[in-house]
């Protein structure tokens, strides 16, 4: 009996101190990775500014061939929009949305995980002489949600790896395509998804 106390009280101990660290914890989360990219602000940004665009060099494209994705708005600008749902824990189900657009600058989303929560990814394209720092960010709020304020502490290297591997993908893709010639004839940068529907 005695150590059935003892055991319930070590118990209860650790569960307030957990829940007093959980407090003290930070209510929200960053995570930001960039690449240099060889090409001007104005070709990049079509890569950025529509779900099509991005899911060309998405980093969890590749990971489920059986995810679908529906995509709906216009391909470029604010109201493009991406659902997708995959058995994969890695890819999961959620959506992403373009709510802000500043043309060769910066672009805004949400993105939305269902009961997994909520967050805002932003491409920040800034220019580096005659190349462009491209910055990818993510922000999460966790409120008072202690148990997610325990895996923000993670979130750097559980989504981390796969910011650094897109950016790479992007960068490959957008120094394959020719800049445009002199006479502003530009060559289509038009993109197609697999497992997709509208």
């Amino acid at each position: 009996m005695a150590f059935a106390r003892l055991a319930f009280r070590t118990l209860l101990i650790l569960l307030i101190l957990l829940i007093v660290i959980g407090v003290l914890l930070p209510s929200a989360s960053q995570v930001e990775r960039s690449i240099v990219i060889d090409a001007a602000s104005d070709r990049i940004f079509p890569h950025l500014n529509g779900m099509r665009a991005f899911h060309a060099w998405s980093p969890w494209s590749e990971v489920d061939p059986e995810t679908t994705y529906e995509f709906s708005g216009p391909n470029q600008g604010v109201g493009s929009k991406m659902v997708w749902q995959s058995g994969n824990n890695e890819v999961g189900r959620g959506s992403q949305q373009i709510t802000e657009s500043i043309a060769n600058t910066r672009v805004e989303m949400q993105l939305e995980f269902g009961d997994q929560g909520d967050g805002m990814a932003t491409f920040l394209l800034e220019p580096e002489g005659d190349s462009t720092r491209v910055r990818w960010q993510f922000r999460t709020q966790f409120g008072w949600d202690l148990f997610s304020r325990y895996v923000g502490l993670m979130l750097d290297s559980m989504i981390g790896a796969a910011y650094d591997k897109g950016l790479r993908q992007l960068k490959r893709q957008v120094e394959q395509v020719p800049p445009p010639s002199p006479a502003g004839n530009r060559p289509s940068t038009a993109v197609s998804a697999p497992n997709t529907k509208d």
